[in-house]
């Protein structure tokens, strides 16, 4: 099928012409985010989460660049993401914020909770109201990306950058 129709047909949600683009690009596809991650299942995952992000971003192709480049863009952006995911997932396992906090000799936990406020205030931005709305309030990055009209991929990274920002502050 040629690449144009097969655009076409994708836009209009055509069954077979979605079916006809898996079967072949999956491969392909599967092939390159191997390369770059190695295992399997993850990359199984992210080659999915391609096809879903191409599927919902499809009325945003214009057609300058064919869709095969177009795709191996949306997949770097998720092989990105795997590995800001999993470098993130690390730094929280090896230092939770909680130990820092037990690092000093504060012998009680009104000194605890006054140097958290300076801390807190100290911070820059909107990042010590990031770590309010997710510790102290205890919500969901969901609602915090909602509550914040942002996306959720925008407010886990800025935690992770509060998180860091926090560790220094508190050590300083």
């Amino acid at each position: 099928m040629e690449e144009q129709l097969l655009i076409i047909k994708l836009k209009q949600g055509d069954p077979k012409a979605v079916s006809y683009w898996f079967k072949t690009y999956k491969s392909r596809l599967l092939a390159v985010v191997i390369g770059k991650i190695s295992n399997k299942q993850d990359s199984e995952e992210i080659v999915q989460q391609t096809f879903l992000n191409c599927l919902r971003h499809l009325p945003l192709f214009r057609g300058k660049s064919s869709i095969w480049t177009w795709m191996n863009s949306i997949a770097r952006h998720e092989i990105a993401d795997y590995f800001r995911k999993k470098y993130a997932k690390k730094a929280l396992k090896t230092t939770h914020l909680s130990d820092l906090l037990m690092i000093d000799d504060i012998d009680n936990s009104e000194e605890v909770s006054q140097k958290v406020k300076f801390v807190l205030k100290k911070m820059k931005g909107h990042y010590g109201e990031l770590l309010m709305l997710k510790y102290v309030d205890g919500k969901k990055v969901p609602a915090i990306a909602k509550e914040m009209g942002r996306s959720i991929k925008s407010v886990e990274s800025d935690l992770f950058r509060a998180r860091k920002e926090f560790r220094f502050l508190w050590t300083e």
